[in-house]
């Protein structure tokens, strides 16, 4: 845990690190029964499925694994979800501009077999022997639990983490495992869903301005 200035009020903001006895104790797993449909909002000139960061880059986003032992691919749970982790980042923006959809995609995919999942929020969060800061807080805890519930003794496929964008909305990092085999379903240019696209942001106040 990050250490506390003087004078510093509350919690310091970072999630705990990984316990000593996480790896002795069953991790709390939801399984995603096989042929599960997962959305990712992409770049629509790269590929849906990419684990990141790439061999050799140093870790970007919050569960890029400390170690660089493989990738993670980010997903979520709904559409919706996916959309508010790539354009809902700053919530102090009430206008999005229309260029952020003219290069993006969404994507459905899906496995074959059904995904293990680490429970990284709701009750889960005790069990583990953290706190929602993993998935609100600095990034810096982050990588080591992602190499600590690699290595745990259950072998988990990833983990599953409460949007920062939309706490109502569940995510997926799912672990670059070898046995892995994911399906493109389908996917489609973010511009030729604008009415969905529109109606999603008027539910968080927000809507798309063709100005900017």
């Amino acid at each position: 845990m990050m250490t506390k200035h003087a004078g510093q009020r509350g919690p310091s903001g970072a999630a705990p690190l990984p316990p000593a006895w996480l790896h002795t104790r069953p991790l709390p797993v939801d399984v995603l029964p096989a042929g599960t449909i997962l959305h990712r909002v992409h770049r629509s000139k790269l590929s849906p499925v990419f684990f990141g960061p790439g061999k050799g880059n140093p870790p970007v986003n919050r569960f890029d694994s400390e170690s660089g032992r493989f990738g993670v691919l980010y997903l979520g749970l709904s559409r919706d979800g996916a959309l508010a982790e790539t354009i809902l980042r700053n919530p102090q923006r009430l206008m999005i501009a229309a260029s952020e959809f003219t290069s993006r995609a969404a994507a459905e995919l899906s496995v074959r077999r059904e995904l293990r999942v680490v429970r990284m929020h709701g009750n889960g969060l005790q069990a583990l022997g953290t706190d929602n800061a993993i998935s609100t807080g600095p990034y810096e805890p982050c990588g080591r639990w992602v190499d600590a519930l690699w290595d745990h003794p259950d072998m988990p496929d990833g983990l599953a983490y409460q949007s920062r964008h939309d706490p109502g909305e569940i995510c997926i990092a799912l672990f670059e495992r070898p046995n892995l085999t994911i399906t493109v379903q389908g996917t489609k240019p973010l511009t030729a869903m604008l009415n969905d696209v529109a109606t999603l942001l008027d539910r968080y106040g927000k809507s798309i301005s063709y100005n900017i």
